[in-house]
């Protein structure tokens, strides 16, 4: 008998052929739908903008501070870079080179952009962006101190770059150091870093289909940044920018970088928006001086335009008939009105903060009393976005007593005067211990001692110096006044000395102590940098304040193993081609 086939199961008639029809739908489905959002992210534009123009009296003018060209890490040259800012709208932008402000031949108006040079500086304290400087002989020293000193003596502002970088050797640690420096509250560095693998894939992923909305995905709230300026702010007046830090290069490999995020979509992303008193004129020299005096006052606010246009904002002071805005001081009054403004997204809440927390909200529109003494600035939210819309710069309001207070803490420290030598190293009286040193592409002109030329009438020491141009076989150009004595300098605080030039120079002052695990004929190298001045200066250099790049270094200076004493100029003090005169005198300790 053959077995029953009654119990035994096949596959359904068909059901291959409606898994793979059921696949096929899904697929279809997921295709349309991705299209459909594809679309809508491609056909996105910046949030539309309501509401009457203001009528505050005051100029907008809009651009962005903090841009790397190809004269130092950038993607694309200084001409290409303003070709950028004119297809994104702007009416100036600043570069930025890293250490150097090489770009400033090119500064100047270029179809209808305004290009202004500054420079990024690399310090112990983190980095600081210096605008409005000229381009000096000197290189900047390395130093936080130094940096902002240099910077204020050159006439300039600084801003601390990327405060609170995600990156450890990025973030600003200068936050006692004097003089009135301000902080950029939002900068593109700090932004990618911090916004986590997720969000840059998202960003990458939606870039081509729309630059604008893509890079919104990757901004982050700056509360932090935020926290740490309203505590600035409770001691003095400090101003807050946008710092682009625009590069346009994205490195691959060591040998191939491509051209990502573009300027012009960084540039359409935050920008600064400065308030001035009178339309522009149209030449560079007083249009950039207006833009300038606008960012160190604070006269303006920071906008996220590629959420929606920002340029129609206004915060402003109005007492007894007259108004002020961001950047100026008011006397407290009961009759103060604060007034924030202008043309807004649909929905935008507008906030007045005082001293950092909350004084009033509304929407679209917000005036309020103030009477009382404070730090008032404005932010515009938009619903759905974390990030502010617009952060402004403060109007302030206190009484004459505590302004030129708070103006005391932000003005630049007197240095105070030199303490006496209580030893003598060298008077430089006839003769000395010192030698000249130079490379074989510099030179040091004899004689060392100038028989009348000391801080009395009586001899100094003279560096009459050349400094070579380095070239890839010869890279390390120096000039030198060595004084090769070994000495035990314990027990003391520093060196003692007075020093004037021709010029303005950096000189570094080393003292070299014993270390053996050092390839500089086992000595280290402990520096300071000294800027020169047409008159005679006294000096005071302490021990503590040398510093070491050596990579083998022990960490101490020995003063019982010092080796020599060294006043040198190399390519990393003053530019090379460099020459002139310095005179150095009584050198002693104290």
């Amino acid at each position: 008998m053959l077995p029953s086939r009654r119990g035994r199961r096949g596959p359904p008639l068909g059901g291959g052929v409606t898994s793979r029809r059921l696949a096929l739908s899904a697929l279809l489905l997921a295709v349309v739908v991705f299209g459909f959002l594809a679309l809508r992210i491609a056909r996105w534009r910046p949030l539309p903008v309501a509401g009457a123009a203001p009528e505050d009296g005051f100029t907008r003018v809009s651009g962005v501070v903090h841009v790397h060209t190809t004269l130092s890490d950038g993607g694309s040259t200084p001409e290409q870079v303003a070709a950028a800012a004119k297809r994104a709208g702007l009416r100036f932008v600043f570069i930025t080179d890293h250490n150097n402000l090489d770009a400033k031949p090119f500064e100047g108006e270029h179809d209808g952009v305004l290009v202004l040079v500054g420079t990024e500086i690399s310090t112990t304290a983190g980095h600081l962006v210096g605008l409005g400087i000229p381009d000096p002989v000197f290189r900047f020293s390395g130093d936080g101190l130094d940096a902002l000193d240099d910077v204020r003596s050159l006439g300039g502002v600084a801003f601390a770059a990327h405060p609170l970088s995600p990156r450890a050797d990025f973030r600003w640690t200068g936050w006692d150091l004097p003089g009135p420096w301000g902080i950029e509250l939002v900068n593109g560095d700090s932004q990618w870093r911090s916004a986590g693998w997720r969000r840059l894939l998202r960003t990458a992923a939606l870039y081509h289909l729309n630059a604008r909305y893509a890079l919104l995905g990757s901004v982050t709230p700056p509360g932090q940044t935020l926290a740490r300026w309203d505590t600035l702010l409770a001691r003095r007046d400090v101003t807050g920018i946008a710092g682009t830090d625009a590069h346009a290069r994205l490195v691959v490999r060591k040998d191939r970088a491509v051209s990502f995020p573009s300027y012009e979509s960084l540039f359409a992303l935050v920008q600064d928006h400065v308030v001035l008193d009178r339309p522009l004129s149209g030449q560079p020299g007083p249009d950039g001086e207006a833009i300038m005096a606008a960012l160190a006052k604070g006269r303006g606010y920071v906008g996220l335009d590629a959420l929606a246009p920002a340029d129609g904002f206004s915060f402003t002071a109005e007492v007894g008939g007259r108004r002020f805005t961001m950047g100026d001081t008011v006397p407290p009054d009961p009759r103060l009105i604060l007034t924030a403004t202008g043309r807004m997204p649909a929905g935008a809440r507008v906030r007045i903060l005082r001293n950092g927390g909350e004084a009033a909200e509304g929407e679209g529109y917000l005036a309020r009393t103030a009477p009382q003494p404070g730090v008032y600035r404005a932010e515009v939210h938009v619903p759905g976005w974390a990030t502010p819309w617009i952060v402004s710069n403060p109007i302030y309001v206190f009484g004459a007593a505590a302004a030129a207070e708070r103006a005391q803490r932000a003005a630049w420290a007197p240095t105070p005067p030199a303490p006496p030598a209580v030893e003598l190293i060298d008077g430089f009286e006839g003769s000395t211990r010192f030698q000249p040193g130079a490379d074989d592409r510099s030179r040091v002109e004899l004689p060392l001692l100038d028989p009348r030329a000391g801080v009395d009438g009586g001899g100094a020491a003279r560096l009459r110096f050349h400094l070579g141009v380095p070239t890839s076989e010869h890279p390390h150009t120096f000039c030198a006044l060595v004084d090769w004595t070994h000495r035990d300098l314990t027990g003391h605080g520093g060196l003692v000395f007075s020093i004037k030039a021709d010029g303005v120079y950096r000189v570094w002052l080393q003292v070299r102590d014993a270390n053996p695990a050092s390839t500089d004929e086992g000595t280290e190298w402990w520096f300071a940098s000294i800027r020169t001045s047409p008159q005679w200066q006294r000096m005071a250099v302490p021990f503590d304040r040398l510093r070491s790049i050596n990579p083998h270094t022990d960490g101490r200076l020995d003063l019982d193993k010092v080796r020599a004493i060294v006043f040198v100029i190399d390519r990393g003090a003053d530019k090379p081609g460099t020459e002139g005169t310095i005179w150095i005198d009584e050198l002693g300790l104290y």
